[in-house]
């Protein structure tokens, strides 16, 4: 049995790989059914980090449906999709500051502008984390045209 006060982290343990357009790598077709309005509160209240009490309690649900209701497999689809939508937002975000940041790294260090520990750590941040999320996105561009070669070669067996 788990903590249910905490959040169900479980679920973020096969997030999709997300595209460069920020969706996942598939045709965007779950073959579900569509989610209703109650369910879709409760997958943001999820995706944001609450416990499934928490998003049950938010939404007006016992706990126990909440714990019911986590476990269905288009609850954990629709998590999954919120979760590459936010990293796919927090791609965005992180390289359109990446040039403002590196703009303030250099100011600083040129003697244009007040070098503060705290602009610096924050530019620092934005620099590495930017770079980090082109290299993720380069990693996965690189193992999916694996894949899809591996896939072609004839008696080969492919397991993603």
């Amino acid at each position: 049995m788990t903590d249910d006060s905490k959040p169900d982290l479980h679920l973020l343990e096969s997030v999709p790989v997300v595209s460069e357009s920020g969706h996942p790598d598939d045709d965007g077709e779950d073959g579900g059914e569509a989610l209703s309005a109650r369910e879709i509160r409760f997958v943001d209240a999820l995706a944001v980090g609450r416990s499934p009490s928490e998003a049950a309690r938010e939404i007006g649900l016992s706990d126990r449906s909440g714990r019911r209701w986590r476990k269905k497999p288009e609850i954990i689809e629709a998590v999954r999709a919120r979760l590459s939508e936010n990293i796919a937002t927090a791609k965005s975000i992180l390289a359109s500051g990446a040039a403002k940041a590196a703009t303030g790294l250099v100011e600083m260090a040129s003697g244009e502008k007040p070098a503060e520990a705290a602009r610096i750590a924050a530019c620092r941040s934005v620099v590495e984390n930017a770079t980090k999320m082109i290299d993720l996105a380069e990693i996965e561009r690189q193992l999916s045209e694996l894949q899809a070669r591996l896939a072609t070669q004839p008696n080969h067996q492919f397991r993603s």
